[in-house]
């Protein structure tokens, strides 16, 4: 098929890799305009843009999907749009302008999750299951009807990055087969059903860790955000992500009945040690054990590592 392939981060990179080694004519590839970030203006490649050009692909850089995009698009020779991880919404112009065969990749089991983030929310939220859905754009959000989906497990300690790999290893050949079921005239959509639930985009407060949630909670934020932006925290007014975090449950079982005047506080150390490593005690009468960390401006760092170049001692405050 004549594809145009619109995509803008490193999620949509092996999809359109997938289905350029499956010999799909990639007519085009639309994708935003490199980042400019930090003090120093430093350009950040568009790793869509990076992959295409290396393969001779047409590129096209957008900031909106405008009248001069409008008139760009209608000039290439296509069967159907792609669509994984753009970053904008398609204008009802240009979804009746292509016909029907608008497709989405959608990383949730629709109509679960439909929004800008559906991978954190699922892991946020402690979900069990998560899904894959190939779906046919309209104008409304992620209310499009199906082509296909496939359902999963996610592990207790996947994170964010885990998750986006499984989603891949399964979404890729996926979404190839229903592009050739396409070709072939042999697929057919049918309507989402169940009741829907939304996601939003997330802001810097949301990567702050709140020491008086419970274990699980704390867990979860920090599978949510791991590896970048990271779930974070302050100790000895040094900020720090953490980057990998458990349940302490043995530990908690043996040391924590403690009487009310003597509990820890939220966010306090109660263990540091090479046998424990660092726990933290935090809501509900828990505790989270740090698994990995990165202090601001450093390398990410095992636990063991924060433990003796920090010399952590029980007593000291997450905050």
């Amino acid at each position: 098929m004549k594809i145009i392939f619109f995509g803008s981060s490193d999620f949509s990179v092996p999809f359109l890799e997938y289905l350029y080694n499956a010999e799909h004519n990639i007519a085009a590839v639309v994708t935003n305009t490199d980042k400019i970030t930090g003090r120093g203006k430093k350009t950040i490649p568009n790793p869509v843009k990076v992959f295409a050009s290396g393969k001779g692909i047409k590129v096209i850089e957008v900031v909106k999907l405008d009248d001069v995009f409008y008139e760009k698009i209608k000039e290439i020779n296509f069967d159907c749009f792609v669509i994984v991880s753009f970053g904008h919404i398609i204008p009802k112009k240009i979804i009746e302008f292509a016909g029907d065969n608008v497709i989405n990749v959608h990383p949730s089991a629709l109509p679960l999750f439909r929004g800008p983030s559906p991978i954190i929310t699922t892991l946020l939220e402690g979900c069990s299951h998560s899904g894959i859905s190939i779906m046919r754009i309209n104008e409304n959000l992620d209310e499009g009807d199906i082509y296909a989906q496939s359902l999963f497990r996610i592990g207790d300690y996947e994170n964010k990055e885990m998750l986006e790999e499984k989603i891949i290893t399964i979404g890729a050949p996926l979404l190839n087969s229903v592009l050739e079921l396409i070709d072939k005239g042999l697929i057919e959509t049918y309507p989402q059903t169940g009741i829907p639930s939304y996601t939003r985009l997330f802001e810097k407060k949301d990567f702050i860790i709140d020491w008086s949630s419970g274990s699980r909670d704390i867990i979860n934020k920090v599978r949510a955000f791991s590896q970048e932006p990271g779930a974070q925290t302050s100790f000895r007014d040094m900020k720090i992500k953490i980057l990998s975090a458990g349940v302490a449950d043995d530990y908690r079982n043996h040391m924590l009945s403690c009487k009310s005047d003597i509990c820890p506080s939220e966010g306090e150390i109660i263990a540091a040690d090479k046998t424990n490593g660092v726990i933290v005690f935090c809501g509900r009468n828990e505790a989270v054990k740090l698994l990995e960390l990165k202090p601001e401006g450093k390398n990410k760092i095992s636990v063991h590592d924060f433990l003796n170049g920090y010399r952590v001692k029980t007593g000291e405050y997450f905050y």
